[in-house]
């Protein structure tokens, strides 16, 4: 865990408190050329090493070596916390040894000492227990080690955590033990839980999906059994070796209900990608894969109309339209416009003193009004509004507070067709979204982790009714109004280095991302609408965790495993930092853009049939085919696809399976404006490629796409307008 630095990844020192230390230390080391000094400042200070779900199945021993430096007789307790904020009464280290001045000392505390053994730790404290300030001690190579001989699982993988009944999936456990390979007698899968007999065993013999054999890689596959009920479940993983000695580790899994095919018109039907935005935000997606990115969203708070001498909606929307993005328009209004109006106290009770503010709700109606009629005076042919992200979790935590719903909950709505409670509100919004913008507006509502009072963000609850939360969820939104169109879900509006919430991306404990993957798909099942996600952390794993680059896990999880994400009911990501300093799209180092570009070039995820027939296919086409573009006439994005074939060359006598291929863009004289791509491609069928007319600069006219593969060619015209 420490030998020379903090060597395993997530260890940061940042929680510490009222303790001057350094990791970096160099008077008095044990081994290496540094170690850990620490200085407690006052009566329990601590020293905390925090991590993200750190594993110690297998583990029985936790070591390191202490030094007294200049003096002797320092005291501290070692505390376990297994949810990042909560610490256990932790064991005296003079229980062990005591600390001598200039001396070092090896201290050998049993994880079961403090309840650390075949569990999950979150953070390990050294804190101070004589009450009051003490001198310098110094800590090096901290070590977690097995005496007994358990076999000691080192990593899982899954290749789904969120399936489908019925859906068959592979499992992957790396192993290793004090003994050898040789001494591990079965590893196994237990999926008891998920009715699916008793148990499937995972072997290293390289036949089993587990790499090579004597790789310490164990595998096999499993399937979810075609009646299983969704809900979440634990499969169990058991590890023993020939002694007896065992090793355990629980995995989070999620089966999903179906949402559909519906997606409204006008969104892409595949798994589509965006940023928050600003005008330097949407040029930075303009810069950095144009064709992979999708939308953009601009918060809305109040006095918006006065912003840019006015009429923001309309330019945003217009700069989106131009760039090639559908522009969303998160509505902050309620909160930001609150203090302005007398409404204090908590966000709760801001929230709902300001939807019963007339004053305030007047100036509410009339711009939201503006707002409609400035998106339907826009270049936009799209445009989401994205129904005040917190207002109502804080609404819905009132409704389960007060025993009420949406129809008993009072909100000032000006409108005698309307009733004056949260339903008739959001019934407005909904038809004025539909009037006033000429048939341009989406309208979505918001489901927040936490507006059942439980917060899946941070929940550490080992079993949770994940379906009953997100059925009342879904049943509060469709309480308000069950005409919307999309619901936004969001899981952190700050990075996890900064905040020091970590979801375990192996989903081996709480809080995980099976469990919130799950959470979504049955928000979307429940109300029968697909969900965005929105918001997303920037932050990576490997920056160095300071203001603008913190870490986090959620952008590469959702990339790595983005078809367990599609087939959730999500059907866009939007990345994006909700409070100051967070890691950004131009500070994350290149990570974002470079998981977006790596998703489009290997081929987008499409939620519906392309042609009757064509999902279950895996044969290429017979036939060279460039479909229409859609839209045509188009103004200036449109979207091509096209298939290439394995076909037979008389020329060669040879069946060609791969060839240069090259699509271009011709004026209507014949004169070449623009290659879209050249190079070599394989046979297959090819995800729709975003062509962006206002990149070229061409005018408004006809032009014809010509695709080429080998010897073959295929040319279509297409209409741009502006």
């Amino acid at each position: 865990m420490y030998n020379d630095s903090l060597t395993v990844k997530h260890w940061h020192a940042n929680n510490s408190w009222n303790t001057n230390f350094d990791l970096a230390a160099t008077e008095f080391v044990y081994v290496g050329s540094k170690s850990i000094s620490i200085e407690y400042v006052s009566r329990f200070a601590g020293f905390n090493l925090y991590t993200a779900n750190f594993n110690t199945s297998g583990y029985d021993t936790l070591g390191f070596f202490i030094n007294g430096g200049s003096n002797s007789g320092q005291s501290f307790w070692i505390k376990v916390s297994y949810d990042g904020k909560n610490f256990n009464d932790g064991v005296p280290v003079t229980n062990y040894v005591s600390v001598e001045a200039g001396k070092w000392k090896e201290v050998k505390i049993p994880l079961k000492d403090f309840g650390a053994d075949n569990t999950f730790i979150l953070a390990l404290a050294f804190q101070e227990n004589k009450g009051s300030y003490q001198p310098k001690i110094f800590v090096d190579n901290i070590y977690l080690k097995t005496v007994s001989g358990n076999p000691v699982i080192l990593d899982t993988y899954f290749s789904s955590y969120n399936a489908f009944a019925g859906d068959e999936l592979s499992a992957q456990i790396r192993l290793e033990d004090s003994d050898g390979l040789g001494d591990i007698s079965k590893v196994s899968l237990n999926l008891s839980e998920l009715k699916s007999g008793t148990e499937f065993i995972l072997y290293d013999d390289g036949v089993h999906s587990d790499n090579k054999s004597g790789d310490g890689i164990f595998g096999n596959k499993f399937k979810i059994l075609s009646d299983t009920k969704s809900g979440e479940y634990k499969i169990l993983v058991n590890v023993e070796d020939k002694k007896g000695n065992k090793s355990l580790r629980k995995i989070w899994f999620g089966v999903m209900q179906n949402t559909g095919d519906t997606i409204p018109n006008g969104i892409p039907k595949y798994f589509s990608i965006g940023t928050g935005t600003s005008s330097s935000t949407l040029a930075w997606q303009t810069s950095n894969g144009n064709e992979c990115w999708d939308m953009g969203y601009q918060y809305l708070t109040w006095g918006w109309w006065n912003w840019y001498a006015g009429g923001f909606v309309k330019r945003f929307c217009d700069d989106a339209k131009r760039r090639g993005y559908i522009p969303i328009i998160p509505i902050y209004l309620f909160q930001s416009g609150a203090d302005g109006y007398g409404c204090t106290g908590s966000e709760y009770d801001k929230t709902f003193c300001t939807i019963n503010n007339a004053a305030m709700m007047n100036e509410f109606w009339k711009r939201f009004i503006q707002m409609c009629d400035e998106a339907k005076s826009s270049l936009a042919s799209r445009v989401i509004f994205h129904i005040e992200p917190d207002m109502l979790g804080y609404l819905q935590q009132r409704a389960i507070n007060e025993k009420k719903d949406p129809t008993t909950i009072t909100a000032i709505v000006g409108d005698l067709r309307y009733s004056n409670t949260l339903r008739g509100m959001h019934k407005r919004m909904v038809d004025l979204v539909r009037e006033q913008t000429g048939g341009k507006g989406l309208i979505a509502f918001h489901a927040s982790l936490w507006g059942n009072i439980s917060s899946l963000k941070d929940n550490t609850e080992k079993n949770l009714n994940v379906d009953s939360l997100a059925k009342s969820t879904a049943d509060f939104l469709i309480q308000c109004s069950p005409d919307f169109d999309l619901v936004f879900t969001d899981w952190s509006d700050r990075d996890a280095g900064f905040d020091g919430v970590w979801w375990d991306k192996k989903n081996t404990s709480v809080p995980n991302f099976s469990r919130v993957i799950l959470f979504n798909n049955l928000i979307s099942h429940y109300t029968g609408k697909k969900t965005i996600l929105w918001q997303i952390p920037v932050g990576n794993e490997k920056l160095p965790n300071k203001e603008n680059q913190y870490t986090d896990n959620r952008a590469d999880y959702l990339f790595d495993y983005r078809n367990d994400i599609a087939k959730s009911g999500i059907i866009s990501m939007l990345f994006g930092a909700g409070i100051p300093q967070m890691t950004t799209p131009q500070t994350d180092n290149g990570n974002l853009r470079n998981r977006a570009l790596e998703y489009c070039s290997t081929g987008k995820i499409f939620f519906t049939p392309r042609e009757p027939g064509d999902t279950s296919s895996t044969k290429p086409p017979k036939n060279l085919v460039l479909y229409q573009n859609f839209p045509n006439p188009f103004a200036p994005i449109t979207f091509i696809r096209y298939d290439l074939p394995e076909y037979y060359d008389e020329i060669t006598s040879s069946t060609v399976t791969q060839s240069r291929s090259t699509l271009k863009i011709y004026n209507s004289i014949g004169r070449h404006v623009a290659t879209i791509f050249d190079e070599v491609k394989s046979a297959g069928r090819y995800p729709e490629i975003k062509f962006n007319a206002g990149r070229y600069n061409l005018s408004s006219g006809v032009y014809f796409v010509e695709l080429t593969y080998g010897n073959l060619r295929q040319i279509a015209k297409m209409v741009l307008v502006k």
